[in-house]
């Protein structure tokens, strides 16, 4: 299509170059085969020449054209190179702007985590409180323990002032007496003995809930149930003491070793209960956490607690107290979360090592029993004749 005028514009030139050339063109000198050829000759020429200027306007055109093609390729290449570097330079400070916000981030991120790592959380001290209230009352119940111990064994051996040092009758009549002034019941009460004692007391050393079932001992009266009854189901009387002839007799000097092994005995079982009772007395002030679980609970004193309430409140506190759940999660770190279980797994070591205390006791308990179970079984020694000797 762009080349259609330009071949019109050249058929016309020709066109009329011929007939300009016919009618101006003199007469031809010669012809050739009967024609005239000036006109042609002139023709031809005056075609030529336009031909020529078309030729040299078109190349004319067509330089100029092709100049002004590389003049506007070279500026579009030109400005296509300037905007690749403005794109490269913009790359590069979109990646370095890039760069420096992940660093800042990177920054921040390891910054919150070095504080929370560093940071101690409301429940890392509230445990910590509550173990060491835990452990204070352990040590208080211990000597609580040695205490009713040391009692208890001088009473077990019949030692002086104590009821069996005057003899056993003494020592049955001493526990009648201390019964009937605290603990009467109905029927001793009908019988005229004694005055019959309130509900709470009627016959509290015979009841397992007076040593078992308080978290903590209120007052002297619950410590004084809970004594009577480990006393009445361990011991209630002691036998009398072997004194005077009664030691120095071979009869009492063969008693006397069976005496001492009753004695034993009977200290290693006071001893269990005694460790029992001691975990229900007052011994240890309460964490302001350990009265928050006991207050949710219902339980009125919240002052002075126990060993097994200082225990019993810390395992509620975790597995059934709002605070510690709300903390828990809300903690902000996996550190936080392993710091509490490392404390649950302290908290159940210690656990474990009361039980492998009281389990101590309990392996002296089963050892006790299997060696009077093989003593009931060993035969008795007969009568042997003496052995005479003879001199030969």
């Amino acid at each position: 299509m762009g080349r259609t005028p330009w071949r019109g514009r050249l058929i016309v030139i020709v066109i009329i170059s011929f007939m300009a050339g016919s009618m101006a063109a003199p007469r031809p000198a010669y012809a050739l085969f009967g024609l005239d050829v000036g006109p042609i000759v002139a023709a031809i020429t005056t075609m030529q020449g336009a031909m020529n200027t078309v030729i040299t306007t078109t190349r004319t055109v067509l330089n100029e054209t092709l100049g002004l093609i590389n003049m506007s390729l070279g500026s579009g290449f030109t400005q296509i190179s300037n905007y690749l570097k403005a794109q490269i330079g913009a790359q590069e400070q979109i990646a370095d702007a890039n760069n420096m916000v992940q660093a800042r981030l990177a920054r921040d991120v390891r910054n919150a985590t070095i504080r929370d790592n560093h940071a101690v959380n409301r429940q890392d001290c509230l445990n910590l409180e509550g173990g060491q209230s835990t452990v204070v009352a352990a040590h208080n119940a211990m000597e609580v323990a040695a205490a009713l111990d040391g009692a208890k064994d001088s009473r077990t051996r019949a030692a002086r002032d104590t009821p069996s040092w005057a003899g056993a009758g003494q020592a049955s009549q001493a526990n009648n007496t201390h019964h009937f002034s605290k603990y009467c019941d109905d029927a001793e009460a009908e019988a005229g003995i004694c005055s019959l004692a309130t509900s709470d007391l009627k016959a509290a050393d015979q009841s397992a809930s007076s040593l078992l079932t308080p978290p903590v001992y209120a007052d002297q009266t619950a410590i004084d149930k809970a004594n009577d009854f480990e006393t009445t189901l361990i011991q209630p009387v002691a036998p009398a003491a072997l004194r005077g002839s009664a030691l120095t007799t071979t009869e009492g000097q063969q008693a006397l070793p069976g005496r001492r092994s009753y004695s034993a005995a009977i200290s290693l079982a006071h001893k269990i209960g005694d460790d029992v009772l001691s975990w229900h007395a007052g011994t240890v002030t309460l964490s302001a956490a350990q009265k928050a679980e006991a207050q949710r609970e219902g339980i009125t004193q919240t002052d002075t607690g126990s060993q097994f309430e200082a225990t019993e409140l810390e395992v509620n506190r975790k597995y059934s107290g709002t605070d510690w759940q709300a903390d828990l999660q809300a903690m902000p770190s996996e550190k936080s979360v392993l710091v509490q279980i490392a404390l649950l797994d302290a908290q159940r070591n210690w656990l474990l090592w009361q039980q492998l205390k009281l389990d101590h006791s309990r392996a002296l308990a089963e050892a006790t029993r299997l060696s009077i179970a093989a003593e009931q079984r060993r035969p008795r020694a007969s009568p042997m004749p003496v052995p005479s000797t003879s001199n030969n």
